[in-house]
C-alpha cells in the first residue's frame, strides 16, 4: 500500500488499525508513507505496535504523483495499491480477495478496485490494486504531472482494455469530504489540492495527453493473452496495421484516425493501396 500523507495522524491510524483487525496475514503487507519533511504531526511513536509492516519515507513537499513514485521505488510487494490516508478497509480478509484475483490472471494485466462506499461506487476505480507486471510493462508507476489525475488514468486505459474488475465484496470507504454525511473535514492538505486543481486545472492537461494513454495501451496490450477492443478513434490506425508491411507498428498505432489521414498524405497514396490490397 503506497500512502502519501500530510498532517493526518489520526487518519494514518486508522487505516493501518482497519487494516489490520480485517487482515487474513497483515504480517504479509507493506504500508509505505511518504509524509513531508516539514510535516511533524506523523504518528511515530503510535505506529511502532505495528513493526517491520509500515516504512516511512520523508523528502520535500512535492507533487503528489511524485510521493507515489518515490513510494514505488522503496516497495517490495508484488501487488500495490494506490492508498491514501482518507481510506479503510471494512472487509473481512480483504487481503485474500486481492491475492485470489491476480492469482486467477495469467498475464497480471488487471486493475482491481472495491465497492469505497463513495459518489461513483463502483464505477470508478480511485483507489486499485495492480501487479508489478502492469508498471514493468508501461514503464512508470505513476504518471508524473501536476495534479494528473493519475487514478483516471489508469482507470480509463483499463476500462478501454476491457482489464477493469469491480469487486463489491472488497469494501474499502473513500473517507472524503465531498463524499457526503460530513464523513471528513475540510482540512488544510484537502484544501491545498483543492485550490491547486482549480487555478490549474490538471483535466487541461488529461485531455491533452491522450497520445500518451494510447502509448500506455499499446505496451500493455503487446503484454495480453487476449485482444482488447478496437478503438473508434483509432480503427484506421488498427486497419492499416494488419494490412500495411515494413511499418513502425507502435508507431502507426499511436495515430488518430486524423493522424492517419494526414500521414498517408505525405506519402505516395497508390503505394501504400498496393501493400494493403496485394495481402487480400
Amino acid at each position: 500500500m503506497l500512502c502519501p500523507t500530510r498532517e493526518r495522524p489520526e487518519n494514518v491510524l486508522r487505516l493501518l488499525h482497519t487494516a489490520k483487525s480485517t487482515s487474513a496475514d497483515f504480517k504479509k503487507l507493506e504500508f509505505l508513507f511518504f509524509v513531508d519533511s516539514d510535516d511533524q504531526s506523523f504518528p511515530n511513536r503510535e505506529i511502532r505496535e505495528f513493526g517491520n509492516t509500515v516504512k516511512i519515507i520523508r523528502g520535500p513537499r512535492q507533487w503528489l504523483s511524485n510521493a507515489h513514485n518515490i513510494l514505488y521505488n522503496s516497495a517490495s510487494g508484488e501487488i500495490l495499491m494506490t492508498a491514501g490516508d482518507d481510506m479503510s478497509f471494512e472487509s473481512d480478509k480483504w487481503d485474500n480477495i486481492v491475492r485470489a484475483h491476480f492469482e486467477s490472471s495469467s498475464d497480471k494485466i488487471s486493475l482491481l478496485f472495491g465497492d469505497d462506499k463513495a459518489t461513483h461506487s463502483g464505477k470508478l476505480a480511485v483507489h486499485g490494486f495492480f501487479h508489478q507486471h502492469w508498471i514493468h510493462v508501461v514503464g512508470t508507476w505513476v504518471q508524473p504531472g501536476r495534479g494528473s489525475l493519475w487514478d483516471f488514468w489508469s482507470f480509463t486505459n483499463a476500462l478501454i482494455l476491457k482489464r477493469l474488475t469491480f469487486q463489491p465484496k472488497l469494501i474499502i470507504p473513500h473517507i472524503h469530504y465531498r463524499q457526503g454525511k460530513g464523513a471528513a473535514k475540510f482540512d488544510q492538505t484537502y484544501k491545498s489540492t483543492y485550490k491547486s486543481n482549480k487555478s490549474f486545472r490538471p483535466e487541461i492537461t488529461f485531455k491533452l495527453l491522450e497520445r500518451e494513454r494510447r502509448i500506455d495501451r499499446i505496451l500493455l496490450r503487446e503484454a495480453m493473452d487476449t485482444d482488447p477492443p478496437i478503438e473508434r478513434r483509432y480503427v484506421l490506425s488498427e486497419i492499416l496495421n494488419r494490412k500495411v508491411k515494413g511499418v513502425d507498428s507502435r508507431r502507426l498505432l499511436s495515430m488518430s484516425n486524423s493522424q492517419v489521414l494526414i500521414w498517408c498524405m505525405k506519402f505516395p497514396f497508390l503505394r501504400i493501396l498496393d501493400r494493403t490490397f496485394s495481402r487480400r
